[in-house]
Order: C-alpha cells, then sequence, then structure tokens
C-alpha cells in the first residue's frame, strides 16, 4: 500500500530508497576492496566489476573514489541542513545538539561503513584531510545557526567557539566507539559531552546577545588638603565626593 504510483509506476520515495541500498552496495564493495588491495591499488573499474555494475554506471553515482567513501556523508550533511533550517524558532543550542546527534547514529547505526572507513583514513593522509574538511562544513553550518545571522563580533566569536566545542564533544565520543566498538553504545556520554560543552560556552553566547551596560561619564576629581590633614579623614571625604550624584 503507497509503495506505487500511478499506472503501477514505483513512488519516487521507493525510488531513492532503492538508490540509496545500491549505493550502500558498492560502498561496502569499494571498503572491502580497499581493505584487500589498498586503497591506492584499486581502481574505479575494480570497484564496478566487484560490484556488478558498469563503469558508466559507477561514475554516474560516484565521481571518484573518495566519493565512493564519504558518499553517506555527503546525504548526512544535507539532513543536518535541513533540520537546522527547520529548526529557526528552537533555542540555536538545542538545535545544534540534535544536528550532532544525528551526525554521531549517521556513523553507529552503519558499523559496517564506518568502522573499516575509520581505519582505511587514520592509514591514509588525504582521506584525512577530506574528513577535516568535512567537519568544517559541519562547524560553519553550526556556527551560522548559532549566530542567528547577527554581525556583532563578540556574538560570531561565541558561535564559532561553541560549534568547535559541540564538534569536539561529538568526535571525542565517537572516537571513543570507533576504536573499541564492543563497548555499548556511548550516547549518554555523548548527551554528557554535549551538555558540558554548551553549558560552558553557551553561557558566553547568551551574554554575547545582551547589550553593553550603560557607560557612565568619568569623572575628575581634584583634592586639596592640608599636608597635616589626618588620612582617615582625606579618605572618607573623597569617598563621599565620589559617591556623590552628578549634577
Amino acid at each position: 500500500m503507497g509503495e506505487r504510483g500511478g499506472r503501477g509506476r514505483p513512488t519516487q520515495e521507493v525510488r531513492d530508497a532503492g538508490r540509496t541500498t545500491r549505493s550502500r552496495a558498492v560502498v561496502v564493495t569499494a571498503l572491502r576492496l580497499f581493505a584487500e588491495r589498498g586503497y591506492e591499488a584499486t581502481t574505479m573499474d575494480d570497484i564496478a566489476v566487484a560490484a556488478g555494475v558498469s563503469r558508466s554506471t559507477l561514475f554516474r553515482h560516484f565521481g571518484s573514489k573518495d566519493d565512493i567513501l564519504f558518499s553517506d556523508q555527503e546525504q548526512l550533511l544535507e539532513s543536518v541542513r535541513r533540520h537546522l533550517r527547520a529548526s529557526s524558532g528552537e533555542d540555536p543550542r538545542a538545535a545544534v545538539c540534535a544536528a550532532a546527534r544525528m551526525v554521531f547514529h549517521g556513523y553507529v547505526s552503519d558499523p559496517d561503513v564506518a568502522l573499516p572507513r575509520y581505519r582505511l583514513v587514520r592509514a591514509n593522509a588525504a582521506l584525512r584531510d577530506r574528513e577535516i574538511a568535512m567537519s568544517a562544513r559541519y562547524q560553519a553550518l553550526f556556527t551560522q545557526h548559532l549566530s542567528h545571522g547577527h554581525s556583532d563580533a563578540r556574538r560570531l566569536l561565541a558561535a564559532e567557539a561553541l560549534a568547535a566545542a559541540v564538534i569536539a564533544a561529538h568526535n571525542h565520543v565517537l572516537r571513543s566507539w570507533l576504536k573499541n566498538p564492543g563497548q555499548d553504545l556511548p550516547a549518554g556520554r555523548l548527551d554528557e559531552a554535549l551538555a558540558f560543552v554548551t553549558e560552558e560556552m553557551g553561557r558566553g553566547l547568551a551574554e554575547a546577545g545582551r547589550p553593553d551596560p550603560p557607560r557612565r561619564d568619568s569623572t575628575v576629581l581634584v583634592a586639596v588638603y592640608p599636608a597635616d590633614a589626618p588620612s582617615g579623614d582625606v579618605l572618607a571625604r573623597i569617598h563621599t565626593a565620589l559617591e556623590a550624584p552628578g549634577e
């Protein structure tokens, strides 16, 4: 029911699900070849043959081996972008933390991809650069959402600092699972880490959005007393003069 459109054609949702399933099968096949033969030694032709697809089909969906390796990350990034766009009326800190949880669960829900990719990226400097670039794109999205389009320098700094802290908290917990996937899923530790950084760094974001307190006009006080005047009397009179309301 609801799975086919008019005239018996599959709906767009079904077609998208089919493409996602086929794409994941290509990714899993590529990861297996990378582990067996090495990343540099494996060609796109090798992947096409092993995955049972034509070379033209493979290049139509993936422009390079890097694109195969990080294809799910592009999809996840777009999901995060849509989530933040739909959360414009909510607390921006809560929306960004929810986005970080989306990314986290995107990794841990598919260990057959996440774990071999982690090992591969650790062994390849160029792939690490690609992963760092992806983290920077997430941080830019988070910063933009937290800053609310403000141009105030303090607000922008606080937003960027909090975005970086959220990314760091996410990566810290995720890496602990990637290094030891046999442990229980550390979702609770992620919540604790996010709560910690939003409490510490989020305070600065809230304060940065407040207007500066009004500045009092400077007052110059000149006091002239006899040289033998008692110091206590001089200090008391200066204190009284400073506390007096201006004219």
